[in-house]
């Protein structure tokens, strides 16, 4: 369509000049193939649509920062807390049910404001669980937290979002998740929480969520793992073990890009498993470099379909 318009251009200017140098249509010059072509202009309809599409990115954001401040951020402080308070015994059920009520509502948002589109294959068990997931997004985590259906699960969090985000930082500490520094070594208090994580998958008490790439590639392939966490969660809980490929969302890995490009985005998710867990500690590396690959397989056979 494109080269058909630029076509269109070139004969229009091609009659104009050939009209007032006194000369038919049929009878000008042919056109000399070394001169500058004209450039290929995108038509105004899909100048529009682009607005349109960084208009609603950006809408959806301002009202999701509004509801991160205003309904997540002070209906913990003002519903959560105090219920915690009254009824400690019922923690776990109540940070559940405000975990997936969130992420519901974000991915609810996202398709009725920005026009996003969520496919899914498989479904996680409504028990707990070790789900390894692939991340290209800031919206890899609500996309997690929807899919787990059984115990909530803790998500190993970035020591810099413990503060400053609203809404999403007290809700981690609320949720206890383990904060790391993604150092290459782990610290000793990193290293506790991690195990008391792992003790509580093995118990049956939570689920386990992990992002093992630990930072988003620039073209949505999976990176590199960061074994730790896998490591220690491995070898302590003795839980089905999922992988959860998600598609579709490379292009908004930040914020920034979130604000502009959000709109009209279509995320497919695959669920892989379960798998069994390594009966040997010495065996552990090895499958994680199956899961490893088998994510990777899956997405590549995602993106040829």
């Amino acid at each position: 369509m494109l080269v058909c318009a630029s076509t269109r251009v070139a004969m229009g200017d091609l009659q104009v000049n050939a009209e007032s140098a006194g000369l038919s249509p049929q009878h000008a010059p042919s056109p000399d193939p070394a001169a500058p072509r004209p450039p290929i202009l995108p038509s105004s309809g899909s100048r529009l649509a682009r607005i349109g599409r960084v208009l609603r990115s950006g809408i959806f954001f301002v009202i999701y920062f509004c509801y991160l401040t205003i309904i997540m951020g002070l209906g913990q402080r003002l519903l959560l807390w105090p219920a915690i308070f009254l009824f400690p015994a019922r923690r776990r059920a109540m940070v559940r049910a405000w975990l997936r009520f969130h992420a519901t509502a974000t991915l609810r948002m996202a398709r009725a404001l920005a026009g996003v589109r969520l496919t899914t294959n498989g479904l996680l068990p409504a028990e707990s669980c070790i789900v390894v997931m692939n991340h290209q997004s800031v919206l890899d985590i609500p996309l997690g937290l929807f899919l787990v259906r059984g115990p909530y699960p803790l998500i190993p969090t970035r020591d810099r979002y413990r503060r400053g985000i609203p809404g999403i930082s007290p809700l981690s500490r609320l949720a206890r998740f383990p904060f790391l520094s993604q150092k290459r070594t782990l610290s000793r208090p990193e290293l506790a929480s991690l195990t008391e994580a792992a003790e509580q998958v093995a118990r049956g008490e939570q689920s386990l969520l992990i992002f093992p790439e630990g930072h988003r590639t620039d073209d949505g392939r999976i990176g590199r793992f960061m074994r730790n966490g896998l490591r220690i969660t491995l070898a302590r809980a003795s839980r089905p073990i999922y992988c959860v490929v998600a598609d579709g969302m490379s292009h908004v890995r930040t914020f920034a890009d979130s604000f502009v490009r959000f709109a009209d985005t279509h995320i497919r998710a695959v669920v892989l498993g379960p798998f069994d867990p390594p009966t040997d500690e010495a065996q552990v590396d090895e499958f994680i470099d199956m899961l490893h690959q088998r994510m990777t397989a899956a997405l590549d056979e995602m993106r040829q379909s």
